[in-house]
């Protein structure tokens, strides 16, 4: 009896679990399935593989795929060789935005410009260029490429419109680097003049006036500049002074005797004289005078006003001459101002006789 008992009860058991469970089956097919719960580390989410640089085999991109292409050198060769200029300059901009001194990358710009006729711009790329190149070779090829460049550019000034501002910039910029390139200065000094910046034109002038090669053009150019106005004759008298002859002028209202030179290219006062009157060397400027002893660096300076006689000639530039033991006049008058006029020497009479020079 207890044997059939205990049957009974696990047949029971097991037909009361048989049921819960297909119960709970029942209700698992007929309601949605919850949300299981997370316990491990969230994923990462996905993302898509970077887009590899750009090669050689790549299909044609367009416009919105070249602004966004990683930078190297190969693409920005292949974009130059494939005439695709503009795609290379912005590839080059994009990379001098984060590397602004990168030679290499304004020598590719330099080129660019050039062969799509900026000239502007192509000239602002050389010189930046030019300030960080560190290979000395490069940069003296560089700067004698950019010398050859302006000059065609100055002989032929329709490639910039007639821009002579312009170019008179990038010749002084250029002039930095080389302060005592003659050629440059006189051709600085021409266009000064066809500005009317007398005083600048007399200036480049003085700085090429010592280069022999370049001497007959600057005193030429210094003749041209009229900064006085001349009655039809007038006559300067003169002080003998051996088998030459002194004149006297004022600079500044201070008196100064002046030794008449012909065969000086410039005018100018001695270091003796400066040193009673130091206060009128002002403005200064470096240059490189040829003396009979020798080549000496000496400066320019600008006087406010230099008078003979009725002459007045303002803002005018003179030399420093290194004339240490001469005591018996205080400068040389030279071409730079007589060669300005036609003039003639009355050896008979004492006299400076001077007349405008027709044109």
């Amino acid at each position: 009896m207890a044997r059939f008992t205990f049957i009974s009860i696990t047949l029971g058991a097991f037909a009361l679990g048989f049921l819960a469970s297909e119960y709970r089956h029942s209700l698992k097919a007929s309601s949605p399935a919850p949300e299981s719960i997370q316990l491990s580390a969230p994923r990462e989410p996905h993302h898509q593989p970077s887009k590899p640089a750009p090669t050689g085999t790549e299909p044609h991109q367009t416009e919105a795929d070249t602004t966004v292409s990683v930078f190297s050198w190969e693409r920005a060769n292949q974009l130059i060789a494939l005439s695709r200029f503009e795609e290379a300059i912005r590839l080059l901009q994009s990379h001098l935005a984060e590397t602004p001194r990168s030679a290499r990358a304004w020598l590719l710009l330099a080129q660019i410009y050039e062969k799509i006729d900026n000239h502007e711009a192509s000239l602002e790329a050389w010189f930046r260029y030019l300030d960080y190149e560190v290979d000395a070779l490069k940069f003296e090829q560089a700067m004698a490429y950019v010398r050859q460049y302006l000059m065609r550019l100055y002989q032929k000034p329709n490639l910039l419109s007639g821009n002579s501002q312009w170019l008179l910039s990038q010749l002084n910029e250029l002039l930095e680097f080389n302060t005592n390139d003659a050629e440059l200065h006189v051709i600085l000094a021409s266009l000064y003049a066809k500005l009317e910046d007398n005083y600048q034109a007399q200036y480049h002038a003085m700085m090429a006036v010592n280069d022999p090669a370049m001497q007959q053009q600057a005193e030429d150019i210094l003749a041209e500049l009229n900064g006085t106005s001349l009655p039809d004759e007038l006559s300067i008298p003169l002080v003998r002074f051996g088998n030459q002859y002194l004149v006297n002028v004022t600079i500044e209202g201070y008196p100064a005797r002046l030794l008449l030179d012909t065969g000086a290219s410039l005018s100018g006062v001695s270091n003796v004289y400066t040193a009673k009157y130091p206060f009128l060397v002002k403005s200064t400027k470096p240059i490189r005078l040829n003396t009979a002893s020798g080549t000496v660096d000496s400066v320019l300076f600008t006087v406010d006003t230099l008078r003979i006689d009725e002459l007045a000639f303002n803002h005018h530039i003179l030399a420093l001459l290194p004339m240490h033991k001469m005591t018996e006049f205080d400068g040389l008058l030279g071409v730079d101002i007589l060669g300005r006029f036609d003039f003639v020497i009355d050896q008979t009479a004492a006299v400076l006789r001077l007349r405008a020079r027709h044109k």
